[in-house]
């Protein structure tokens, strides 16, 4: 992450500790600029009041992102609620619960009860999986939006509430809306103030970083340090990551626990991944790729800009994927020299820096 990002994550974990202890603890990692990009558009909206929606995958950390919201807030003083929506079954119960009820309103209602916008007047409440409301819920909340005020169930009389809401989905609302299942005026007050929390496979290797982390977590309960193998970061680096963050954190678990050495293997994650890693998601070539390649570049059927620069910024290739091309490179073809493999590779001795340059920045050089 730049500076700026660095001390944002540095500010949110230090305000979460204080507010909800070690094991409420609000930690963002990465250095991906998607995340980046992510995060600052997130603590623009933190000095706003409208609604925020957080959209992205399951597993991406929409609840975080939230979290970070509300803390970087000049709500963060109040209570923060969070409420998964899928949780409702009923229309009846996601009322009672949400906006609260009065005495005698249903069977067993012997007093009135305060709902969670009530409890949270003030605050900020945390619509997780909003896509999952009835359409009855959805219109009570939309009053909520629109008028801020609720009626409990049972109630004759609106109460006026001071909320800000923060909603999340993994669905497409748009979708949902054309197909009559999400309200329209509901979804046009939520988009407004829209932050998409980027998948982990968009993320290069953040998830890398991700990893580390929970291994010293797990260091920390444990008191045995363990590391991921180097072949398994290079099959990880390709994998699709279909569970996102909440994946790496249950496969760093299991691989540290089933691993018998310090080095977690690609057979010690096993069944625990949830997609079986193919060819093209492993982080090393085939064998005979990078020999393939060196040799179509030779050639000239593809220049190194064709075949390593822009594969690469498009995640087409990884990082392990291009020092194993460069390693073979310099070991078959240029007995050691970047200046003739480059050359050979088609780079005019005009852009020989360039090429360094790209090299360098990126951590592409193969390792000793």
């Amino acid at each position: 992450m730049s500076g700026d990002q660095l001390s944002a994550a540095s500010r949110i974990y230090e305000l979460s500790i204080q507010r909800w202890g070690a094991e409420g603890a609000t930690v963002i990692i990465g250095r991906d600029p998607r995340l980046e990009a992510a995060l600052g558009k997130l603590l623009r909206f933190a000095a706003a009041t409208s609604p925020t929606l957080l959209t992205g995958e399951t597993g991406v950390g929409k609840e975080l992102f939230a979290r970070a919201l509300f803390l970087s807030s000049r709500r963060s003083h109040k209570l923060f609620l969070t409420v998964n929506c899928a949780q409702y079954t009923s229309e009846h119960l996601a009322g009672s619960e949400l906006f609260g009820y009065r005495k005698g309103a249903f069977t067993g209602a012997q007093a009135d009860r305060r709902g969670i916008f009530e409890e949270a007047d003030g605050g900020v409440v945390f619509l997780d999986e909003i896509g999952e409301l009835t359409l009855p819920t959805q219109a009570m909340l939309l009053r909520v939006l629109s008028e801020g005020e609720i009626l409990p169930v049972g109630g004759a009389r609106a109460r006026k509430v001071d909320v800000r809401i923060l909603a999340a989905t993994n669905r497409d609302l748009a979708e949902m809306v054309a197909e009559g299942r999400f309200r329209k005026d509901l979804y046009y007050r939520l988009k407004c103030l829209t932050v998409e929390v980027p998948t982990l496979r968009q993320r290069g290797d953040d998830w890398q970083l991700i990893a580390r982390y929970y291994l010293r977590r797990l260091f920390k309960e444990y008191a045995r340090s363990k590391r991921l193998a180097r072949d398994t970061i290079g099959i990880l680096g390709r994998y699709r990551w279909p569970g996102n963050v909440r994946e790496l954190k249950n496969l760093v678990e299991v691989g540290y626990h089933l691993s018998d050495s310090n080095e977690i293997t690609i057979d010690d994650l096993g069944s625990a991944l949830e997609e079986r890693p193919r060819w093209d998601d492993l982080g090393r070539l085939p064998a005979g790729s990078a020999s393939g390649l060196c040799e179509r570049m030779a050639a000239g059927q593809e220049t190194f800009w064709e075949a390593i620069h822009q594969p690469y910024l498009q995640r087409e290739l990884n990082r392990t994927q291009v020092r194993e091309v460069i390693a073979y490179a310099l070991a078959h073809c240029s007995r050691g020299s970047y200046k003739r493999m480059l050359s050979a590779f088609g780079v005019s001795d005009e852009d020989y820096l360039k090429a360094m340059d790209f090299l360098r920045h990126h951590d592409l050089k193969p390792r000793p």
